[in-house]
């Protein structure tokens, strides 16, 4: 689905030129890489035995592949994600404030903005590379896991108090723009912009879950419930990555129009 709205992004670029349209796009690719990280670290390992198909890009792949850069990507698409989302509910808001003059400047610093949101989180996810991720294959569930020594709670030590605070900023800044509508002149703009509103409050919703639960998890890490909701976590971060086309087509009539 994501490639079906990038193919009609781009098709009909004089359409979709705005500032939110290049954070999608954006966003979307940084999206797919984070759910093919997580599907080979944390989906297809479960389902590959020794003798699977699938078993040579597990087996003994740390000696031929730094693993250590997928246990950092684990935790810095974390940040990039939920970084990502508080930009475009900023850009939203905005926008709605001076469109002519917001716009303006997203378009002229949009890439500027996102390199500087990609290489930000390095500052604490470099540290993910001091430590060497094997891949450990479980004769009893018979399937591959990724293992690292860097200790759970050092994974989420800055994590989680960023992820609480950028979260925070993207409810207050849906909150504001909400209000914001209000005041908005024409009916016809007040609509548009409500539904990419909405569009950006649900993702914040999903965003939000997926803040408690990966601050839960660490509190509660020496809880048997932690298993549980380390099982969870991952179908989280599946809908925070995977609902932005869906939300897309049902919110943006221009786009639901131009696909069918």
């Amino acid at each position: 689905m994501y490639l079906l709205t990038f193919y009609i992004i781009f098709r009909y670029r004089k359409t979709f030129d705005s500032s939110f349209f290049t954070l999608y796009l954006y966003e979307g690719a940084m999206n797919l890489f984070t759910w093919v990280v997580g599907y080979y670290m944390m989906r297809l390992n479960t389902m590959t035995c020794d003798t699977c198909s699938f078993a040579f890009i597990y087996r003994n792949m740390h000696n031929y592949f730094p693993m250590n850069f997928l246990t950092s990507m684990s935790y810095h698409m974390a940040y990039v994600q939920y970084a990502t989302t508080a930009l475009i509910s900023f850009n939203r808001l905005s926008v709605l404030r001076n469109y002519q003059t917001a716009e303006a400047i997203w378009k002229k610093y949009t890439w500027l903005i996102i390199l500087i949101v990609f290489a930000v989180p390095f500052v604490d996810t470099h540290r993910c590379f001091y430590y060497r991720t094997e891949i450990v294959y479980d004769k009893e569930s018979e399937s591959y896991s990724l293992k690292t020594p860097m200790p759970i709670n050092d994974n989420f030590f800055f994590l989680n108090p960023a992820m609480i605070a950028i979260t925070l900023l993207s409810i207050g800044a849906n909150a504001i723009s909400l209000m914001t509508l209000r005041i908005i002149g024409t009916q016809k703009r007040r609509k548009a912009e409500f539904n990419f509103v909405i569009l950006m409050s649900i993702t914040c919703f999903v965003q939000f879950l997926g803040c408690a639960l990966s601050v839960a998890r660490v509190a509660l890490s020496t809880d048997p419930l932690a298993v549980t909701l380390a099982g969870i976590l991952p179908f989280i971060s599946d809908g925070l990555t995977l609902i932005q086309p869906w939300l897309l087509l049902g919110f943006s009539h221009t786009v639901s129009w131009k696909t069918w």
